[in-house]
């Protein structure tokens, strides 16, 4: 397969369990490092580099579980993740924007949904050129969703940011993604705008059904 993000978009990466998803996010951040392929990040060759080194060249993802450690504070935890130097009145704008707690705020007293937030807050504000987010919405509620969604669409003009959105929600994917891309096994099965892709028939029969891609 072959898969290119435009600066500043973002990038809707759908498909069933078992269709390839975590492999290809993990090939692409550097999990997977036996993989076949090249993996191009700003017109550089990034494939033989390990994750730590294509997080600092501007290549980060989040992940499934729940990664964020209860004892320190919002602070804390995203200047530990960002790794660059961000003035307070900077980091409580982004967390703000993005609907996250204070920063005094200890992660000990935040719910799960709101610490997946956090977590894509902290990313972002390490300022990648690419972000690849795995299923962030989870454990948040619908309406929760809907607030998430309205903010994701802004970060990619804010912070310079393309993002890979990989998501089971599709009233979340609908919302945020211009561009998608289906896997099959590993393979790609439909790529390009969101009305193409959803509305295509191959797409249709073999994951979603009728009811679920109709607006």
């Amino acid at each position: 397969m072959t898969l290119q993000v435009k600066p500043r978009s973002i990038m809707g990466l759908i498909g069933p369990n078992g269709a390839g998803k975590s492999t290809f996010v993990d090939a692409v951040s550097g999990f997977l490092p036996q993989h076949t392929g090249r993996v191009v990040l700003n017109g550089e060759d990034v494939t033989a580099l390990s994750p730590t080194a294509r997080a600092r060249r501007g290549l980060r993802r989040t992940f499934q579980q729940d990664r964020v450690p209860p004892q320190l504070t919002v602070e804390a935890y995203v200047r530990f993740v960002a790794r660059r130097r961000l003035d307070h009145h900077e980091l409580a704008d982004a967390l703000a924007f993005l609907g996250c707690p204070a920063p005094e705020e200890k992660l000990a007293n935040v719910d799960v949904g709101t610490r997946r937030l956090i977590e894509v807050a902290a990313a972002v504000l390490s300022g990648p050129s690419v972000l690849i987010l795995d299923e962030p919405a989870a454990g948040l509620s619908h309406e929760e969703h809907l607030r998430f969604g309205e903010r994701l669409t802004r970060i990619p003009s804010r912070f310079d940011t393309a993002i890979i959105l990989i998501e089971h929600d599709l009233d979340l994917v609908r919302t945020v993604c211009t561009e998608l891309t289906v896997l099959d096994f590993g393979m790609t099965l439909a790529q390009g705008t969101q009305d193409e892709v959803l509305r295509d028939p191959a797409v249709i029969a073999a994951y979603m059904g009728d009811a679920e891609v109709e607006s």
